[in-house]
């Protein structure tokens, strides 16, 4: 089990483009892999690879909680991920994100998308996501993009958040970090500070 630290908004990395992946090899079959473990522990529903420092088109995003029907895929990994369309009705739900601990704000988007990705095997796979799945899959692919949910917020409701981000800036609010992991065993996280 390997956790990866969560890079914190102010950092430079969360607003750039991140870079395709071509092949998918062992190196991205391991992210995945350390990326589902902190994800996990950290209690996220999704997570980009530049949330945990690497400028790659890669997200995860964690099923087991959110859609009935994709229980069984548990945590899926999309690498080069695309939205060919978007539609249906403009929905507004309040949002939060790893990156950004102990901050929510109301997010518009889409109720409707048709997506493409490879998955871990390198096959291209396209399939149509509604309501909350669809949520979930923009904002992480925003995060492939450099672009946070606090950008897709109105001013007003970005101006009511403006401490809880200051908090963040100067390090008093921290994101998910491996080293204030305290385990028993290694298969047991016991306390998370």
């Amino acid at each position: 089990m390997a956790f990866l630290k969560i890079t914190a908004y102010g950092d430079p990395l969360l607003r750039r483009q991140s870079d395709p992946i071509d092949p998918v090899d062992d190196e991205i079959k391991q992210l995945i892999t350390d990326m589902t473990d902190t994800m996990q522990a950290a209690n996220g529903v999704g997570l980009a690879a530049p949330q945990v420092g690497v400028s790659k088109m890669l997200m995860l995003i964690n099923w087991s909680n959110l859609d009935e029907d994709r229980v069984e895929k548990k945590v899926t990994a999309y690498i080069n991920p695309q939205i060919l369309e978007s539609g249906g009705e403009l929905s507004s739900t309040e949002e939060g994100c790893l990156s950004l601990p102990e901050v929510w704000g109301e997010v518009k988007r889409p109720d409707y998308i048709r997506i493409k990705y490879q998955n871990q095997d390198g096959e291209e796979v396209e399939e149509d996501l509604r309501d909350f799945p669809a949520r979930v899959f923009q904002h992480e692919i925003d995060h492939l993009f450099g672009i946070l949910f606090i950008d897709r917020m109105s001013d007003s409701d970005r101006g009511e958040i403006k401490g809880q981000l200051q908090s963040i800036l100067d390090g008093r609010t921290k994101p998910f970090d491996p080293d204030n992991i305290i385990e028993e065993s290694t298969d047991n996280i016991t306390d998370i500070k």
